[in-house]
């Protein structure tokens, strides 16, 4: 069995398909921009997990058909696997499932927190020395990470969904098990997410360096838009 995975689920860059709670801000088209940077910078993170140690990343979309999960495949040199039907918790289900016949350590992540440090993936694997389950809490409820050791397959009855109930509905799913939780990170789905991500890029372009270019681009059309929406009616 070899040592660890990293999985990383995505979705195709559709205008009006992603980001969608960002789309009153950046518009449909926008917010896919914005998206495709989201994962380009998620990539390279992958890229440099994966220099920093033994680990295999694999690429889960929820849609196989758009060419940019391809050209997201060829990056990351891994063959994009479809997430099958059913919520979060199938889906990342399916994803241990299988990776966790191979390896003995695994961690998914999204695609939504550009500025994952490295070294809170790096904290994931190293926590799962020492617990079965690792999680990693996002500012919004949920979590950024999840990461489970062989033969453990986390449990995710009852857990609500994209609720600020994710990660308290995932510890008590999974309270006969050793959970270790990570220092919390933010990531980006609503239009207040973006204040806290241009104000981290203002100091740190770097963190996300393609992202901090797509906001930079966008920004002059998110002021427009704000600006037209504050005109009163005639």
């Amino acid at each position: 069995m070899e040592l660890a995975q990293l999985a990383v689920f995505v979705r195709p860059p559709a205008e009006g398909a992603v980001k969608t709670r960002l789309q009153s801000l950046l518009g449909a088209s926008g917010a896919a921009a914005l998206y495709e940077a989201f994962v380009e910078d998620t990539i390279a993170l992958c890229d440099r997990v994966r220099a920093a140690g033994r680990v295999d990343v694999a690429l889960w979309a929820d849609g196989l058909e758009h060419e940019q999960v391809t050209r997201w495949g060829r990056a990351l040199a891994a063959v994009p696997r479809l997430q099958p039907d059913g919520d979060l918790g199938v889906r990342m289900a399916t994803a241990f499932d299988e990776g966790l016949c191979r390896y003995e350590r695994v961690v998914i992540i999204g695609s939504d927190a550009p500025t994952l440090p490295l070294e809170l993936i790096v904290a994931a694997f190293n926590a799962l020395d020492h617990a079965p389950l690792v999680l990693g809490p996002a500012n919004d409820g949920g979590y950024y990470a999840i990461g489970a050791t062989h033969p453990t397959r986390p449990c995710f009855d009852g857990v609500r969904w994209s609720t600020p109930y994710s990660l308290s509905d995932t510890l008590v799913a999974n309270s006969d098990l050793d959970v270790a939780l990570l220092p919390p990170w933010y990531d980006i789905d609503e239009p207040d997410d973006l204040d806290v991500l241009r104000a981290h890029l203002s100091v740190s372009p770097r963190a996300a360096p393609a992202t901090a270019r797509c906001l930079r681009n966008l920004a002059p059309r998110s002021k427009i838009g704000l600006q037209q929406s504050r005109r009163p009616v005639a």
